[in-house]
């Protein structure tokens, strides 16, 4: 589903705040729910990736983002993305794709931005299709100490909830 669960939202914007990053890029942006909650406390400049195209009409993207790219992010060349984002936010996206495939993406990602913040449900939480959307589908099942692996060296900080994890992973820590 486009929306996320509520935990650990208080958390993320906590991080968001610390880092007061230049440039954000949100993966997945589906509502636009980090958008939303974080945009209003500090003023970035933040790029939107979302693979759904109608989710930008239907959640009113565009007044959400500075930049909207539609694109499935398994086949993005981050390279032509500017302004550079010195932070990432994965939030409730990373469960949409195989898990072998989710870690190459991570490391993609911590090899171009400063700092990393992912949200990501755990343990079993079976999703089809919603709303004709099969991009909302899920299609790799993680555990915390899972996730934290796959950020390997890095990571500053983690919290591990009811249904979510949230990690943030830091260039400055490796």
């Amino acid at each position: 589903m486009p929306h996320s669960y509520s935990e650990h939202k208080d958390w993320m914007l906590e991080k968001y705040l610390a880092l007061k990053p230049d440039c954000v890029i949100d993966i997945g942006v589906g509502a636009g729910t980090y958008a939303k909650l974080m945009r209003p406390h500090f003023r970035a400049f933040w790029t939107g990736i979302e693979v759904w195209a109608p989710y930008i009409e239907q959640f009113d993207l565009k007044t959400k983002y500075d930049q909207l790219i539609v694109a499935d992010i398994l086949h993005l060349d981050f390279s032509t993305i500017s302004p550079r984002p010195t932070l990432a936010i994965a939030g409730d996206v990373l469960e949409h794709i195989p898990k072998d495939t989710a870690k190459q993406q991570i490391a993609r990602i911590k090899n171009w931005v400063d700092d990393l913040l992912i949200s990501i449900p755990l343990g079993e939480m079976p999703q089809d299709s919603v709303g004709g959307n099969w991009y909302e589908r899920h299609l790799a099942t993680w555990e915390h100490d899972e996730m934290v692996q796959a950020l390997g060296d890095g990571v500053v900080d983690a919290i591990k909830g009811k249904s979510l994890g949230a990690y943030h992973w830091s260039r400055k820590s490796v």
